[in-house]
């Protein structure tokens, strides 16, 4: 994919995605300061995801952080829990990409690897394009150990093809519902304003009606203390 098309598959793609790592948001995974301190050093010279081994499932179980994660409810609800696939996707420094040059090393996870599986290549090409944020290194998405990089909120996230995140798999988690819980679903259409169910019952009910439409691509869990406060739904193509 050149990247001219690449751009006009980001315009096109109309969905509500945000960076993997911007703590309050729809399609989040845990901001960087809202997890302990990983012991992982980094490589002297390369360029490692900034979220990069700084956080694990249990984490999720934290009274003292707000958590939002793109999963996939793999079995419903089913006692009152829910059990998901939780997911993440790379994140970089702003200043760390704008830097980089060919013959520097970039750390990144493979589509579909786990959270420890990651790989470090040399940087052989960059493209840039200031005006829609895009860069891409070493041919692209298409290309092995190739990434697109789209800059949200200050960082760079990966990207592949309609503006999806690059997910990785944190592992699989069962959390029970808050008695609380509120559902935000606008899958319907592109358009559409969130309908909203509250109560754990309720929200079981509608999540069990559609077991199979809950993907890391259109569903965040919203997740305190080991319990899910919310789960968003969006509409995606």
């Amino acid at each position: 994919m050149n990247l001219k098309y690449k751009i006009l598959a980001v315009l096109a793609a109309g969905i509500a995605l945000t960076a993997c790592g911007s703590s309050g948001t729809a399609a989040s995974t845990p901001a960087s300061s809202a997890v302990p301190a990983s012991s992982h050093v980094a490589e002297e010279g390369v360029t490692e995801p900034i979220n990069m081994l700084t956080w694990t499932l249990d984490d999720l179980d934290r009274e003292d952080t707000v958590t939002f994660i793109p999963a996939e409810i793999t079995s419903g609800v089913q006692g009152g829990s829910l059990t998901a696939k939780i997911f993440s996707c790379d994140l970089y420094k702003k200043e760390d990409v704008e830097n980089l040059a060919v013959g520097d090393k970039i750390t990144l996870h493979e589509e579909g690897a786990a959270w420890n599986q990651f790989v470090t290549v040399a940087v052989k090409s960059i493209e840039k394009n200031d005006q829609y944020h895009l860069v891409t290194i070493n041919g692209g998405m298409e290309e092995q150990y190739g990434l697109d990089l789209l800059l949200e909120d200050d960082t760079y996230r990966t990207m592949t093809f309609d503006d999806y995140p690059v997910y990785y798999e944190m592992g699989e988690k069962t959390l029970p519902l808050a008695k609380d819980v509120v559902l935000k679903d606008s899958s319907t259409d592109p358009q559409a304003e969130a309908v909203e169910t509250t109560g754990a019952s309720a929200v079981a009910a509608a999540i069990n009606a559609d077991p199979d439409n809950w993907t890391a691509y259109n569903t965040t869990l919203v997740v305190q203390g080991g319990r899910v406060q919310e789960v968003r739904r969006i509409w995606v193509p």
